[in-house]
């Protein structure tokens, strides 16, 4: 309490004075300090056990005669009582120190100090200050009227004491921004899982995990075969030819038909073209006829002319890959998946 500074200073042969820590105290001609009103237990008290502080401090004490670092240290509390230690310090290096008890009743709160101002070469000056005070602020604050004797005489004030609060949690680290989306695929892609293809006349088994290299652009179908535009038939970058065991010649890319018989799709290699040639494999109508004709070679392919309308699937690879694998380069053109056109029509990708 900050009265106790000044009167224990007074004692010790400081002037008695007023300061912005502590009021007068009585005059000398006033009747004795109030006495405060006993509290009763009460199971319900707000705890207060912990250390309350002032807020001066002593670097900023405006005289010598001035005290600051107040601590309240109430180190235990029942239903109805605490007990616990007083201390501050001045300007001047005079300590003040005492026992500390008192009671609880709820928010209202009685606290007693019992004890002395000491300074080297001084005599000590004794106080008994007692105050009746009200918990504020949730609980963090301590309204503290008091009055008592020194050794100068009687002294009342108020005080204002709060608990050091815990520094707030800091704030959670921003939450991350979600992973980016997956890349675009930077090609085409598969209107079909070739992967799920049975692969039937000694083509390519690993056809389905060749790159897609090429890209289809348009099929055209006519009474005079199919020509199929693709992105590395033809320029700089075309497919190399190859010449297959036996041939005269070259050939450059070979036509795949995928035809799903009974829930399940086939594929094959089925017709062969040389750099240059642009249409090839005979009529719509004769597709299965002209591609895949023997049961021993292509299995379930042979014989099956897709229905009008019937989801039929065409891709390119580079090479020879009918009933052989001669290719300079394992890649391939995406599957596009069309409704079979036994009439003819050109369709673009």
């Amino acid at each position: 309490m900050a009265l106790v500074a000044t009167l224990a200073f007074a004692a010790c042969g400081f002037e008695h004075a007023t300061s912005v820590l502590a009021p007068t105290s009585s005059p000398s001609g006033g009747g004795s300090s109030p006495t405060p009103n006993p509290t009763s237990p009460n199971s319900g008290a707000s705890s207060i056990v912990g250390v309350w502080t002032s807020r001066d401090i002593v670097s900023s004490l405006p005289s010598p005669n001035s005290c600051g670092n107040f601590q309240y240290q109430i180190a235990s509390q029942t239903a109805s009582s605490i007990t616990g230690t007083f201390t501050a310090t001045c300007g001047n290096g005079m300590v003040l120190s005492a026992m500390a008890s008192g009671q609880v009743n709820g928010n209202n709160v009685t606290i007693t100090l019992d004890g002395s101002g000491s300074m080297q070469g001084l005599p000590l000056c004794t106080f008994k200050i007692t105050g009746n005070g009200t918990i504020e602020d949730n609980g963090n604050t301590l309204n503290l009227p008091y009055s008592g004797t020194t050794c100068l005489g009687p002294v009342h004030g108020t005080e204002v004491l709060r608990r050091p609060q815990p520094q707030a949690p800091p704030a959670p680290d921003p939450t991350p921004p979600p992973p980016p989306p997956p890349p675009a695929p930077s090609g085409p892609s598969d209107g079909l899982d070739l992967h799920s293809a049975v692969i039937t006349g000694g083509s390519a088994a690993d056809v389905a995990n060749w790159p897609i290299a090429a890209q289809i652009t348009g099929l055209d179908f006519t009474g005079n075969g199919l020509r199929i535009d693709f992105t590395k038939k033809d320029g700089g970058n075309r497919w190399p030819d190859v010449v297959p065991p036996g041939w005269d010649g070259p050939l450059q890319y070979t036509v795949w038909m995928v035809v799903n018989i009974g829930g399940r799709w086939y594929t094959s290699g089925g017709v062969e073209y040389w750099y240059g040639l642009q249409y090839s494999g005979g009529p719509v109508s004769q597709f299965a006829y002209n591609w895949y004709y023997n049961p021993q070679v292509w299995g379930p392919l042979a014989n099956h002319q897709p229905a009008n309308g019937e989801q039929v699937g065409f891709f390119v690879t580079a090479g020879d890959e009918r009933v052989k694998d001669v290719t300079r380069v394992r890649e391939r053109s995406q599957v596009v998946v069309l409704p079979f056109p036994s009439g003819g029509g050109y369709f673009s990708f």
